[in-house]
């Protein structure tokens, strides 16, 4: 919470207890100045934030009491009773809700580079097959991350409309209540021109029903290390992609409900109750092999995957069309996406052979990679999943790969710690954060992800082994094939 607010909400835990105290040798307009110009400071400082609410109504309600000198907690003890109930009540609200859905401060970005944005609309000849429209071809927003030269621009709004009115309707919220987000700061400033120089690109993929460029946290530090990347909206596959138009295409919830379907929870469930009675890795094998190959979430990797390449189609005609003119290193191309996109990114290194190396981040490889190998550079990063969640990436990645392929655990962390969630909303059991302090974990994550591409992309001297002893939050191995 920022200062003003806290001040708000200590005035409004004390002043019942100074009202009842009666004080009337002490003039009322002295409380009343010093109430009038805090709430002053914090508007035009902070701003009106809607989780403030309760505590503007009970400084609202307790100072028409002061003013009439109306001692809260008088009356016999069944009304201070239900006075006292009555205020505690919403105390913990007011105290709870500017908490749990802060106004929060985004990791500084500690590269040498300044950060811009721009959107790219590709359009293709690809029928659409999320939608019932006859005709409609399939659409991609891309923004593309770049590093920047500042001059008069303005660091842009966190999130855009599309992401916020879908995120809003994805939990059933009134479509303004995300513009709080106003208020947060990002380091990302709206359409600078490109910094001198080629810079490698990175192309990367959210996760399913996300907001697609939720992840301020971990692009803005690696776009200030020198990398261009372009963060692909899947469209039907996020929570929302806003057009240039104005169009918000949301999450295509009727395809979802048709394709992941009553037989798809079937196969997981049979699978999985099979899974728990195998005895060895070989049997454990055999029960989950057909689910990693037909469930509906192969069908969304493929997606994806398809999604990245048409992305890494464009990318020459980018080179000398658009505000990334000369500026793109076509030559080093990686991927890499947080959980279905993760998925998407690994596949991805199977299907085109245009990209140099890949990141899969807590994702779930659902798809072919089971029955084949990979040739290129790969790292799984995960977060530290409770014993008792089955680990269907050793079966996924089972065979390992003829490169370098490592395996990066963050340590108590959980699946959203890749994301801006953890900051969003402080409440582990809705975020599903783990117990590692967020900023923490977008440090390991995105001093991991360097480092693999300063190796692979850059040829830069570096051994992503030895960060397990300047971290002791991560866990790093080397996986090679099994049997």
């Amino acid at each position: 919470m920022r200062l003003f607010e806290i001040l708000l909400l200590v005035i409004s835990t004390i002043y019942p207890f100074y009202i009842s105290l009666k004080r009337k040798q002490l003039n009322k307009k002295i409380p009343l100045l010093i109430i009038g110009i805090l709430i002053l400071l914090h508007f035009i400082f902070e701003g009106f934030r809607w989780q403030m609410l309760p505590s503007y109504f009970i400084i609202l309600i307790l100072t028409w009491c002061f003013n009439k000198e109306y001692s809260f907690f008088s009356g016999g003890w069944l009304r201070k009773i239900s006075s006292g109930l009555t205020f505690i009540f919403l105390l913990c609200i007011a105290w709870a809700l500017p908490s749990i859905l802060p106004v929060f401060n985004l990791p500084t970005p500690s590269g040498n580079y300044s950060i811009g944005s721009q959107y790219i609309h590709l359009k293709t000849n690809l029928d659409e097959i999320m939608t019932l429209e006859t005709g409609d071809k399939r659409e991609l927003m891309i923004k593309a991350w770049y590093p920047a030269n500042l001059e008069h621009e303005k660091p842009e709004p966190y999130l855009n409309d599309g992401d916020r009115i879908s995120f809003a309707v994805k939990y059933g919220l009134p479509k303004t209540s995300l513009n709080y987000l106003d208020h947060v700061k990002t380091h990302t400033y709206t359409s600078p021109s490109v910094a001198k120089g080629k810079f490698p690109v990175l192309i990367f993929s959210h996760g399913s029903y996300a907001n697609a460029s939720g992840y301020y946290a971990l692009i803005e530090e690696i776009v200030s290390h020198g990398y261009i990347v372009l963060n692909i909206n899947h469209t039907y596959e996020s929570t929302g992609t806003l057009f240039p138009d104005g169009d918000i295409k949301l999450f295509g919830t009727e395809y979802d409900k048709k394709h992941n379907n009553q037989e798809m929870a079937t196969m997981v469930w049979n699978a999985m109750q099979n899974y728990k009675n195998a005895k060895t890795p070989k049997d454990q094998l055999k029960t989950v092999h057909h689910l990693i190959l037909n469930y509906y979430g192969a069908e969304v990797t493929n997606r994806f995957s398809k999604d990245i390449s048409l992305v890494v189609d464009e990318l020459k005609k980018w080179n000398t069309t658009t505000f990334l003119t000369q500026h793109i290193d076509t030559s080093k191309i990686g991927v890499f996406g947080h959980s279905q996109g993760g998925a998407g990114t690994a596949q991805a290194l199977l299907d085109d052979d245009r990209i140099v190396a890949g990141i899969n981040i807590d994702g779930m490889q659902w798809g072919k990679m089971i029955d084949t190998m990979l040739t290129k550079p790969f790292a799984l990063i995960t977060s530290e999943w409770d014993a008792s969640h089955p680990n269907l990436n050793q079966h996924a990645y089972r065979n390992g790969s003829s490169s370098d392929f490592y395996h990066v655990k963050i340590l108590n962390s959980g699946h959203s710690n890749f994301m801006d969630i953890p900051l969003m909303v402080r409440l582990p059991l809705i975020n599903e954060a783990g117990t590692i302090k967020p900023k923490n974990a977008y440090k390991l994550t995105t001093e991991t992800v360097l480092q693999f591409f300063d190796t692979y992309l850059q040829n830069k001297p570096s051994n992503l082994l030895n960060l397990t002893t300047k971290y002791t939050g991560l866990k790093i191995t080397q996986k090679t094939k099994t049997d």
